[in-house]
């Protein structure tokens, strides 16, 4: 009877240690979550997603009633792909309305917007209704307006 409890035991740690995924506790690495904590140390409602490849971590920072929604993007290497926060229309700077208005979309009506950053760029993404379709268009402070490209 020993020997039988002892070879369950056994197996039942086998199947843990087997079942268990890459991160034990369904999140990404220690240096993942490390590197966020460093980057957005005000962070709250903090929740880590893995999608298309990517550790997705909503969050939230500022307090009531000026809470922002973001959405962090790291890679499996542990390295930080962008950062999505949603922004108010009225709280876009002047300089990108003005880019925005003057573009061939200057007449369509902005749905949301968000602020996108990445290692390379920074850049407002505006969701907008154009002859009732959705349009999405990225504008930068350097003037360019470009259609947004969805690789997530």
């Amino acid at each position: 009877m020993k020997r039988i409890l002892i070879v369950i035991a056994a197996m039942s740690a086998l199947l843990t240690a087997v079942s268990c995924d890459k991160y034990e506790d369904g999140r990404p690495s220690k240096e993942i979550r490390q590197l966020f904590a460093e980057m957005y140390p005000d962070a709250k409602d903090v929740e880590w997603e893995a999608e298309k490849g990517y550790w997705k971590v909503s969050f939230e920072t500022g307090t009531a009633p000026a809470i922002v929604e973001s959405e962090a993007w790291y890679d499996a290497a542990g390295n930080w792909v962008r950062t999505e926060t949603d922004i108010l229309p009225s709280s876009v700077p002047e300089e990108i309305k003005t880019i925005l208005g003057s573009s061939e979309y200057g007449s369509a009506m902005i749905d949301e917007v968000e602020y996108v950053q990445t290692p390379d760029e920074e850049f407002y993404q505006f969701s907008l209704s154009l002859a009732g379709l959705p349009v999405y268009i990225n504008v930068y402070k350097d003037g360019r307006v470009a259609l947004a490209k969805f690789e997530w």
